[in-house]
């Protein structure tokens, strides 16, 4: 399934088009995710008497805001991921450059990274502690 080229290893014809199917069909399910997540917000609009009801639609907006942010965040992965393959640079890792894996891709098609090089990633952030933005902006001047 897969061919050698000199510096790495890279999807065949056949392989692309497959997770280029894939990857489009993603997009136009969260792009209606996102498009049915937002309508229902609007539609909360109203206010409710019962304190009961109006705590529970308030739950419902928090989730549906909650699912929305996510569908959002992946369908940015995957709009890059389709970018790339458009390039001919899909799989490739954006840290070294040797190929992502077939099955790391096929498992997650918008992958960026090799597992070493997310390994890394992770580890680095799991190592420094998360600063507010006060403080980034404090470093900056």
């Amino acid at each position: 399934m897969t061919t050698t080229t000199k510096s790495h290893d890279a999807l065949d014809r056949r392989t692309a088009q497959e997770i280029g199917r894939f990857l489009r069909a993603r997009q136009l399910i969260l792009a209606g995710l996102i498009r049915r997540g937002l309508g229902e917000r609007q539609g909360h609009a109203g206010e409710d008497s019962d304190q009961v009801a109006s705590a529970s639609r308030t739950l419902d907006d928090e989730l549906q805001a909650a699912l929305v942010d996510r569908a959002s965040r992946e369908l940015i992965q995957v709009n890059a991921a389709l970018e790339l393959l458009r390039d001919g640079r899909y799989g490739l890792c954006r840290d070294c450059g040797g190929f992502i894996g077939l099955a790391r891709l096929r498992s997650l098609p918008f992958a960026q990274r090799c597992r070493p090089c997310q390994e890394r990633m992770e580890q680095t952030q799991t190592a420094e502690p998360r600063r507010s933005p006060a403080a980034v902006a404090a470093d900056s001047e």
